[in-house]
């Protein structure tokens, strides 16, 4: 497994190989110069060079992303510190949980 450190040392060689052998092709609209997944990601970070720490990181490996965003521990606190301000309704929309959710987490902290 990569780790960050390595990423970081990789980066700086494909910055330096990129720039002196790419020439012309080095414009503004890089992002059509990926295959899809890696178009998408470009359009999204906009800096190539990223773009390429993310290859260098990921590059044949199967990611596979969480539904939810948020801990655990992080819903529970920004519940606790806006339940009363805001509606569960509310509170479920931002943390992508339902207001049901919301309530119970709520009710645990009494």
């Amino acid at each position: 497994m990569r780790t960050m450190k390595n990423l970081e040392q990789n980066t700086t060689l494909i910055g330096q190989t990129k720039d002196e052998g790419m020439g012309d092709l080095n414009t503004k609209n890089d992002n059509k110069k990926y295959i899809s997944v890696y178009e998408e990601i470009a359009q999204v970070l906009s800096n190539p060079a990223d773009v390429e720490r993310v290859y260098e990181l990921l590059k044949g490996q199967t990611v596979s992303f969480p539904q939810k965003l948020y801990s655990k521990e992080y819903m529970k606190e920004y519940i606790n510190r806006n339940y009363g301000n805001e509606t569960a309704r509310e509170i479920a929309s931002v943390l992508g949980i339902s207001d049901r959710r919301v309530r119970q987490i709520a009710k645990e902290r009494e």
